[in-house]
């Protein structure tokens, strides 16, 4: 895949972790991201490893970890 639409795959992903809050449905999986972005899984994967350190499929963890801390300092609701 072209290192352009990777970088362009990435920009979305984020897009949607960060405005979209698609992490937010459980049964949105980093490979269905992939999918509707039109990326390959594995390119995106080692494109963000290579940036962040870690793959998709953990930072949609780490988003969804921080849904409950977000919900108890905003609102003072325990989920």
């Amino acid at each position: 895949m072209d290192k352009m639409e990777i970088i362009k795959g990435y920009e979305i992903f984020a897009m949607l972790m960060e405005e979209e809050k698609v992490y937010m449905n459980p049964l949105v999986t980093f490979d269905t991201v992939c999918s509707w972005i039109g990326v390959s899984r594995h390119d995106l994967d080692c494109y963000i490893r290579a940036q962040l350190g870690c793959g998709g499929t953990d930072i949609m963890k780490a988003y969804r970890d921080s849904v409950p801390s977000y919900f108890l300092q905003k609102y003072g609701i325990l989920l």
